[in-house]
């Protein structure tokens, strides 16, 4: 890696949030499914994506209703979430979410489908795995450890094992839990179960590499 990065993130999360949840000093970023770089100190994004700003506000908007049946509207500057997860009736809530993001603004994005949330991000080739490949060719990394619970998280899995056959060492690992998804699950070289089990993984990583846990 380059001279003072300690840690690679990828996340779905946006970029700044991503920063202000984490809080570590001189991490790379590769955030909202790789459409936002943090990088040699500085914010870089996929090319295409900045048209899709306005028309986030704009769906946004126009979903406000979804409110009312429990739905949390997480605007992503560049993409849209829809959380269910505490829909009194989640079902409802999810066929409500694909009627209200039926519309012509939505139609410039592509749907993708989690764990009680439904997302909508550019139409564009970007996602967890683009941006692992990315990270590992720009960071000059030598190995790859990929930790993930979710649907969205199969790319990053992919991207591992594409890596392996360039030389790069690397290691894909789902997380355990009462919702996970069976592809993902087959998808990985490795499980923990749940965070106690990614907590116990990280902590391990730093014993095998010199470091101290917080």
């Amino acid at each position: 890696m380059r001279e003072g990065v300690r840690v690679a993130l990828i996340t779905g999360r946006p970029l700044a949030t991503a920063q202000t949840m984490v809080g570590i000093d001189n991490a790379a970023y590769a955030a909202n499914h790789g459409l936002e770089y943090w990088l040699d100190g500085r914010v870089e994004l996929t090319e295409g994506v900045e048209r899709y700003a306005a028309l986030v506000e704009r769906i946004v908007s126009d979903a406000t209703h979804l409110e009312a049946v429990g739905v949390q509207i997480e605007s992503k500057g560049l993409g849209v979430a829809f959380h269910y997860r505490r829909a009194p009736d989640a079902e409802a809530a999810r066929v409500a979410i694909l009627q209200a993001i039926d519309s012509s603004a939505a139609q410039h994005f592509a749907i993708s489908e989690g764990r009680k949330v439904i997302e909508l991000r550019p139409d564009i080739p970007a996602n967890k795995g683009t941006a692992t490949c990315i990270l590992a060719e720009r960071l000059a990394v030598n190995g790859i450890l990929c930790v993930g619970d979710d649907r969205t998280d199969l790319g990053m899995f992919q991207a591992v094992k594409n890596l392996r056959d360039w030389g790069i060492e690397g290691s894909a690992v789902a997380v355990l839990s009462s919702e996970s998804a069976t592809d993902l699950l087959a998808a990985g070289d490795y499980t923990v179960e749940g965070v106690q089990g990614v907590e116990w993984l990280l902590g391990e990583v730093l014993k095998a590499v010199g470091g101290t846990s917080p």
